[in-house]
C-alpha cells in the first residue's frame, strides 16, 4: 500500500460531512480525512449558507474554486429540502475537484450504494428523465447511464411494491477459511467449533419465532435467501435441520453454497429435497496462483468438479468473479471470464475489488494494486463478453473503497433473475433477517422510508442475547 496521506477538511456543514468525504474519496486514494469545523482556508474548504430562499455552496482546493446554488422551494418537506441541499453541496465539491484533477469518475458525483434505486426515485418522485438528471446533475458517464437503463429494463415486472410481501434472510457466519479480501464478521468454522451447535439451535429458534409472528401479522413470504459466510460450511445434518423450518413453498429459495470445497453430493441433495432452487458455486478466479494468494483453500479443478456435480440437480447456478485482485493482470481476469462463460451458468456476478477495513488485504504493506485503467478494462471486457453470450445485467450495487470507483453487477440468462437481489438492492420489499450480523428492514412504501433492526455481529453475543434481539425484531414488524 502507498503511504497514507492526511488531508484536512474544513467545513461549516458538519451535517453533510460524511457525504463530502465520500466525494473527496473519488479523487484521493489511500487518504485519511480530518474534518475540522473552522472557516480557515486549508487543504479543502467547503462552506454554505442559506439566504433569501437560496442555498449557496462554495468549495475550494489548491486555489481552484467552485460555486453552486439551488433555489429553495417553500413546498418541500424537510426531508426533500435536506436531499436537495445535499446534492448542491456535493456537486460544488465534485466540480471543484474535477477541475483540479481533470478527471471524471465513471459514476460522476454519485457516491451512493444504489444508483438504480435513485434512477427509479427520480422518475417516480420527481417526474423527470433519470438519464438527463444523471448526465446533467451528477455527471454520470454515458456507459453507466446505459447500464442503469439496461438493468431497469431487465427488472421490468419483477420490481414490485407491495408492503404485504416480505423476504426472509438467514445468515450463516462460518467459512472454511478466510479470504484476504473479506471484511465480513464471519469466522473460520474450525476455530469456532464449540459455538456452532449452540448457534444452529438458536438460529432454528429465531427462524421459527420469526415465521410465526410474520404469519400472525399477515405477511406473505415470497423469497428465502441463505447467505454468510458460507452456509455449506455447515454439515449436511445441520443444514437439514435449519432448512426444515421452511416447510412451505416460496417463489425463490437461494442458498449461497459459494465455496467449492464445501460442496458435496450429500449437501446438494439436502438442498434439493427442501426446495432450494438457486445456489452459488463461486470461483472468484480461475487462476490457481490467485486462489492461493487470496486464501481460497480450493483448486481450480474443484471449481469444475463441483459445478458439474451441481448440474445433476435442477438448480439455477450463479458464479462470482472479482476484477482487480492483487497481482492478477487483465489477461488473467479475461481468462476467468472466458472460463465462466464456457460453463454457461445461468448467472454470473462481476464484483470489483473493494479494500475494506477489517480485511487482510487492507492491512498488507506491500500490496500491488491494479491501475484504475486496468480495472476499468477488466470490467468492460466482462460486460462485452457476457453481453455477446446472452447475459444481461439485472442488478448492481456500489461499495466504498472499490477499485476505480466502479460497481458490482449481476448478469443473467433471460428469465433467470434472482428476485431477492432485486428486492434488496432496490429496497422495495421488507426483509426479516435471522442469524448473526443479519439486518432486518421494514419498508413503508407510502411514506418512502425504511426502518432497520440489526442482530449482533458476533456469534457469542448472538448466542447469549437472542431473546432481546428477537423482541426488537418482532416490534419492528408489528408497528
Amino acid at each position: 500500500m502507498s503511504e497514507i496521506q492526511i488531508l484536512k477538511f474544513y467545513t461549516n456543514e458538519n451535517g453533510f460531512a460524511p457525504e463530502l468525504l465520500d466525494v473527496a474519496k473519488l479523487f484521493f486514494s489511500h487518504t485519511e480525512f480530518l474534518t475540522v469545523n473552522e472557516s480557515t482556508i486549508a487543504d479543502i474548504v467547503v462552506k454554505s449558507e442559506t439566504k433569501n430562499c437560496v442555498y449557496s455552496c462554495f468549495a475550494s482546493y489548491n486555489d481552484v474554486n467552485f460555486d453552486n446554488k439551488i433555489i429553495l422551494n417553500i413546498l418541500w418537506t424537510k426531508l426533500e429540502e435536506k436531499r436537495y441541499k445535499k446534492r448542491c453541496i456535493k456537486s460544488a465539491l465534485y466540480e471543484c475537484l474535477k477541475k483540479v484533477f481533470n478527471k471524471q469518475p465513471p459514476w460522476g458525483s454519485l457516491t451512493g450504494i444504489r444508483p438504480v434505486k435513485l434512477a427509479y426515485e427520480i422518475a417516480e418522485n420527481e417526474d423527470a428523465d433519470f438519464r438527463a438528471v444523471f448526465a446533467e446533475k451528477f455527471d454520470v458517464s454515458p456507459s453507466k447511464i446505459t447500464l442503469v437503463e439496461q438493468i431497469i429494463n431487465s427488472q421490468k415486472n419483477l420490481r414490485t411494491i407491495d408492503d404485504t410481501f416480505i423476504d426472509v434472510y438467514v445468515g450463516i457466519p462460518f467459512c472454511v477459511s478466510r479470504c484476504s479480501y473479506c471484511s465480513f464478521t464471519s469466522g473460520v468454522i474450525s476455530k469456532l467449533i464449540k459455538h456452532v451447535q449452540p448457534y444452529v439451535n438458536n438460529l432454528i429458534t429465531e427462524i421459527k419465532t420469526t415465521l410465526s409472528f410474520l404469519s400472525e401479522y399477515g405477511y406473505k413470504i415470497r423469497n428465502v435467501y441463505f447467505g454468510g459466510g458460507t452456509p455449506t460450511s455447515l454439515s449436511a445434518s445441520d443444514l437439514d435441520l435449519i432448512l426444515s423450518c421452511f416447510d412451505f413453498p416460496v417463489t425463490e429459495f437461494t442458498v449461497e453454497a459459494g465455496r467449492p470445497d464445501t460442496i458435496d453430493d450429500e449437501k446438494l441433495s439436502v438442498l434439493a429435497n427442501h426446495g432450494v432452487n438457486r445456489i452459488s458455486v463461486n470461483p472468484q478466479s480461475f487462476n490457481q496462483v490467485t486462489l492461493d494468494k487470496i486464501g481460497r483453500n480450493h483448486s481450480v479443478k474443484e471449481i469444475y468438479e463441483k459445478f458439474f456435480l451441481a448440474r445433476k440437480y435442477d438448480f439455477i447456478v450463479n458464479m462470482d468473479l472479482i476484477a482487480g485482485l492483487p497481482d492478477e493482470n487483465e489477461q488473467m481476469f479475461r481468462y476467468s471470464v472466458d472460463e465462466a462463460v464456457s460453463l454457461c451458468p445461468e448467472n454470473i456476478t462481476i464484483h470489483t475489488l473493494a479494500l475494506k477495513r477489517g480485511s487482510l488485504l487492507k492491512e498488507q504493506e506491500n500490496l500491488t494494486a491494479n491501475s484504475e485503467e486496468d480495472v476499468i478494462k477488466m470490467v468492460e471486457y466482462a460486460r462485452e463478453k457476457l453481453s455477446s453470450n446472452g447475459y444481461e445485467p439485472y442488478y448492481l450495487y456500489r461499495q466504498k473503497y472499490v477499485s476505480s470507483n466502479l460497481e458490482n453487477v449481476g448478469y443473467c440468462k433471460k428469465g433467470t433473475q434472482c428476485r431477492y437481489n432485486i428486492d434488496i438492492m432496490e429496497e422495495t420489499t421488507s426483509i426479516a433477517a435471522c442469524g448473526c450480523n443479519a439486518i432486518s428492514k421494514r419498508v413503508f412504501s407510502a411514506q418512502n422510508r425504511i426502518e432497520r433492526q440489526a442482530n449482533p455481529k458476533d456469534v457469542i453475543t448472538y448466542n447469549n442475547d437472542l431473546p432481546l434481539y428477537l423482541a426488537r425484531k418482532k416490534d419492528l414488524f408489528k408497528k
